[in-house]
């Protein structure tokens, strides 16, 4: 039942609904705590939320825990998962937005000076957010791509 309403579903908000209903079935039907916790990730692999709605979707769950108090994960567990939730997106947000100013950079040096030699490739790659900052800073006044990069 997930998978086929994981495929029908392109929506977040409603694919969380969805999400959580299946969950609060899992509770109805009086599975124990390790059922619950199998079908709970078999249905967290299937039906994938976005990232915004992630927290949201957790926060229902543990209401739902609560009114059937019968607790799927115990309070350590929740923290933990809570903690990792915060430390991913953040992570997440970082290591995106590295990507894009990598991506934006390797675009406009190549509308510059051409295809990047694969020596200035890996420099790209290796560089770290306050490298690629000084290239950005760089890109419109320097006159070759060694210049810019410092090969």
């Amino acid at each position: 039942m997930a998978q086929i309403k994981a495929k029908r579903l392109k929506k977040g908000d409603v694919r969380k609904e969805a999400k959580v209903a299946l969950i609060r079935i899992l509770y109805e039907r009086g599975y124990d705590r390790e059922q619950i916790m199998r079908l709970f990730n078999v249905i967290d692999w299937m039906i994938d939320l976005p990232k915004g709605l992630e927290y949201s979707f957790l926060q229902t769950v543990y209401a739902i825990e609560e009114n059937q108090r019968m607790p799927y994960i115990n309070t350590a567990e929740r923290v933990g998962m809570e903690k990792g939730f915060k430390l991913g997106h953040q992570e997440g947000e970082q290591k995106g937005e590295h990507k894009g100013i990598a991506g934006t950079l390797r675009k406009q040096i190549t509308l510059k000076f051409g295809e990047l030699p694969t020596w200035a490739d890996e420099r790209l790659i290796q560089a770290s957010d306050e490298q690629l900052d000084v290239w950005v800073g760089r890109i419109l006044t320097a006159d070759s791509l060694e210049g810019l990069l410092g090969e």
